[in-house]
């Protein structure tokens, strides 16, 4: 324990300005306090100049600023902006809520399920170690491709796709997953909800039936489908 009193002497009550800069281990190291203190952290002089300056009067309306500051209603980070996948079915770009998605893998090997051959329900893969169901969305969205125009036969690509979309979602205490096969994916982007706008009726049914907005991505109309009609059409797919 250091012993303050022994080592008052007037170099310590009464030192240089910032000595520790000019005298300290910052400086030339000539303070006879440091063979025993060591380190200018460790003497009184540092302490009481750091407790001095935290100590000080706040400068005229420092308070009243930070009070204005704290009294504003708190801002969700990101909240005018959503983050989407955009990817693309045949001729159709579409996007999904990130939330949604649980990854995006390579096309898989599909395995045909008996007596469901040329139906939505495109097979089973193998994602992870886990046997998951894959769904055409070139068949729930009535799009031209997928096994409703060429049938997938056992260990063929799955869907025919470049790629894989798992997309979950919560089902009371349990999660739901479901595999969508997809032909291109563009990666994921953040649109301004500003920039989302209605679905016109006059909008083609394909690209109208899970869609909840639309929006422009590099002079494209991208439709943001709608999570929880989505699902319900796969799941209408799937029990079909």
């Amino acid at each position: 324990m250091i012993d303050r009193a022994r080592h008052e002497t007037p170099a310590v009550t009464a030192p240089m300005p910032e000595c520790w800069r000019v005298i300290g281990v910052a400086g030339d190291r000539s303070c006879p306090e440091l063979q025993a203190f060591v380190h200018c952290r460790n003497c009184p002089v540092l302490a009481d100049a750091a407790r001095s300056f935290f100590d000080r009067p706040a400068p005229e309306g420092y308070l009243d600023a930070w009070q204005a500051i704290l009294e504003e209603p708190a801002e969700t980070a990101g909240a005018a902006e959503t983050s989407v996948l955009v990817f693309r079915v045949d001729h159709e770009w579409l996007s999904l809520p990130t939330a949604a998605l649980v990854e995006v893998t390579p096309s898989r090997m599909l395995h045909s399920v008996p007596h469901r051959s040329g139906t939505a329900l495109a097979g089973i893969v193998n994602v992870r170690g886990q046997l998951q169901l894959c769904v055409s969305l070139h068949a729930v969205l009535g799009l031209p491709g997928g096994p409703q125009a060429a049938p997938p036969q056992a260990g063929s690509p799955a869907d025919g796709a470049g790629r894989l979309i798992v997309l979950e979602r919560a089902s009371g205490p349990t999660a739901e997953r479901l595999v969508v096969g997809v032909d291109e994916v563009a990666g994921v982007h953040r649109v301004g909800k500003a920039d989302l706008r209605p679905v016109p009726s006059t909008v083609s049914q394909a690209a109208a039936r899970c869609s909840s907005a639309l929006f422009e991505w590099q002079d494209r109309t991208v439709a943001l489908l709608d999570e929880v009609r989505l699902f319900e059409a796969l799941r209408e797919a799937v029990s079909s």
